[in-house]
């Protein structure tokens, strides 16, 4: 099974939020929490593998999980508790640069708020068709579609459970698995993604 999660909570998400991209911004308290209670609830569910974007918000997400999930398998090797912060039984963390957020270009750093107002025939072109929407000084929206579809595609051809720490929302992460024809199975979850609120789905 893979596992599609979003990276957990940056200062950069909460109101007035700003347009990240591939900003260096990295998780926030509440954001580190959020990855090691999902760290914690995944334990015993057989991960064998975490892969994650390279940018900050999403590897420190990534890395906090495989953490959380090293704490069994120190436990069970040893009989009892594990020394704390051994992450020697954890995990391969692999990081994928082509699961990045798109590159936002000129907007990465900005509100969004201050470019709906300055830019309103951009913004609206974004939400209104984003199939031919390309950020200014960026990439487009099909072009990081692309890269990431293809980063999952490799992840479903290893034939293992796995965690993916991705940039994108719920519909994005469904799309990415409805369209690989791998017979595998796929989690969905919310934003933060949490274990109890995985929707489940076949790729066939």
């Amino acid at each position: 099974m893979i596992l599609l999660v979003r990276h957990g909570q940056t200062d950069w998400n909460v109101e007035p939020a700003l347009c990240q991209g591939w900003a260096g911004v990295p998780l926030n308290d509440v954001g580190r929490a959020q990855a090691r209670e999902l760290g914690r609830a995944l334990r015993g569910r057989g991960i064998e593998l975490v892969v994650t974007s390279h940018l900050p918000r999403a590897r420190q997400t990534a890395e906090l999980v495989r953490t959380e999930l090293s704490e069994t398998g120190s436990r069970a090797a040893s009989g009892g508790a594990g020394p704390a912060g051994d992450a020697g039984a954890g995990p391969p963390l692999v990081v994928d640069p082509r699961l990045a957020e798109t590159h936002r270009g000129a907007w990465e750093g900005r509100a969004f708020a201050e470019i709906v107002a300055s830019e309103p025939e951009e913004w609206r072109h974004y939400r209104e068709h984003p199939e031919t929407f390309r950020f200014p000084g960026g990439e487009s929206l099909v072009e990081q579609q692309r890269r990431v579809l293809a980063c999952v595609r490799d992840v479903l051809l290893e034939g293992r459970d796995q965690i993916v720490v991705l940039h994108v929302g719920k519909e994005h992460r469904r799309a990415a698995c409805t369209r690989q024809p791998l017979g595998q199975d796929v989690a969905v979850g919310t934003d933060p993604v949490m274990p109890e609120q995985l929707a489940g789905a076949r790729i066939e």
